[in-house]
């Protein structure tokens, strides 16, 4: 059981570090206006762009939201109040704790960093901010990727995990493709943000479990009896 914890373990570290490379490629191709990137782009905003209606684009920006960063902090304070409601203070802390470095600190200094400009030949949304990476992608992508996550290695049988799974990738799949919809953001920017997104969840899933038990005892020093589950059993 323990061997099968420390590779679980492993393999969230190992993915997540995959993804946050994959990152760091998208990035540094963004910086320097590398010619495949505006190549990939073109394609797909193409594809994407190609399919606008009026009923859809009505549609679309205001579902957008669901991964809108007011939105999602609005959705963890409440996801964590729940926990800690629950007594899951270890959970609450690292769900919230996650949300804000990730999806709000990081994305903002990345954002600032690259400094890429916004779409400007089909624009159905207007945004202020820098373009890369999607903040909307980035923000949804690590919140509903933390929940989805942590409920498949929560729960027994196939059926729920794959259930779950789907749920998870069709909210982060709308909102990516959203944002390409409406000319809020380039193809990349939005590639970059998942990428992030999914190094993140990995990445902060091996830090709670590695901290938890450690973090449980200090609690109790302070006669708080932590109920924050194990992920990996």
């Amino acid at each position: 059981m323990i061997e099968r914890s420390m590779d679980m373990k492993k393999v969230l570290g190992i993915t997540g570090c995959i993804f946050l490379l994959i990152y760091l490629i998208i990035a540094g191709g963004v910086y320097t206006e590398s010619k495949w990137v505006d190549t990939l782009d073109l394609a797909l905003i193409h594809l994407i762009q190609g399919q606008i209606t009026e009923t859809v684009t009505a549609a679309v920006s205001i579902l957008t939201d669901i991964g809108g960063i007011r939105q999602v902090i609005v959705l963890t304070v409440i996801v964590t109040a729940v926990l800690l409601i629950k007594k899951m203070y270890v959970a609450g802390f690292w769900l919230s704790g996650t949300m804000m470095l990730c999806p709000v600190l990081l994305t903002v200094i990345m954002k600032m960093a690259v400094d890429r400009e916004r779409p400007d030949f089909l624009v159905l949304a207007t945004e202020q901010s820098q373009s890369f990476p999607s903040g909307h992608t980035t923000a949804s992508t690590i919140f509903y990727g933390l929940i989805g996550t942590a409920l498949i290695l929560a729960v027994k049988g196939l059926w729920k995990k794959l259930a779950i799974t789907a749920v998870t990738l069709m909210i982060i799949t709308f909102v990516m493709l959203s944002r390409i919809y409406l000319g809020a953001h380039f193809p990349t920017d939005v590639l970059g943000g998942f990428c992030f997104g999914i190094a993140s969840v990995f990445l902060s899933i091996s830090v709670y479990q590695f901290v938890l038990a450690h973090l449980q005892k200090l609690l109790l020093k302070w006669n708080l009896h932590d109920k924050s589950p194990s992920l990996i059993d």
